[in-house]
């Protein structure tokens, strides 16, 4: 799945602006997760046409990275993203990036980037979610 990460001057109204863009030209969010530090914005996305969401933010001016994101489908227990950071941790692969996306079924979804993400597909392929649309859960 990819992720689109956007970078921006943090001001009133710039989540209104995106969000309504999308909308406006036919592209649903899926998932967002925001945060401002120091005055910058780091929105990290997931659309229904990466592509086209990607194209509309560059025209509009916005510094636009995209990344593969796995989504992983986590028992809902205590220890359970400890056990799957330190099975990555141990093979030496960094967590860049980790948000909740939803819950079904007992079960927890999270985004997670990783510096590798070919060799953490091996070592989560039992986590790893099938359909990663909130919609298509499960």
């Amino acid at each position: 799945m990819k992720e689109l990460t956007i970078f921006a001057k943090d001001r009133v109204g710039l989540l209104a602006d995106i969000t309504e863009m999308m909308g406006k030209n036919g592209v649903n969010i899926e998932f967002l997760s925001g945060e401002a530090v120091a005055g910058i914005a780091v929105l990290h996305m997931t659309f229904s046409n990466e592509l086209a969401a990607a194209s509309l933010l560059e025209r509009a001016g916005f510094t636009v990275i995209s990344s593969d994101i796995l989504v992983l489908r986590i028992p809902n227990k205590p220890g359970e993203i400890g056990r799957i950071s330190r099975m990555l941790s141990d093979e030496g692969i960094n967590i860049q990036n980790i948000y909740f996306m939803g819950e079904k079924a007992r079960h927890g979804f999270f985004a997670v980037k990783v510096d590798r993400p070919d060799d953490a597909k091996g070592i989560l392929k039992e986590y790893i979610s099938k359909s990663p649309g909130m919609g298509r859960l499960g």
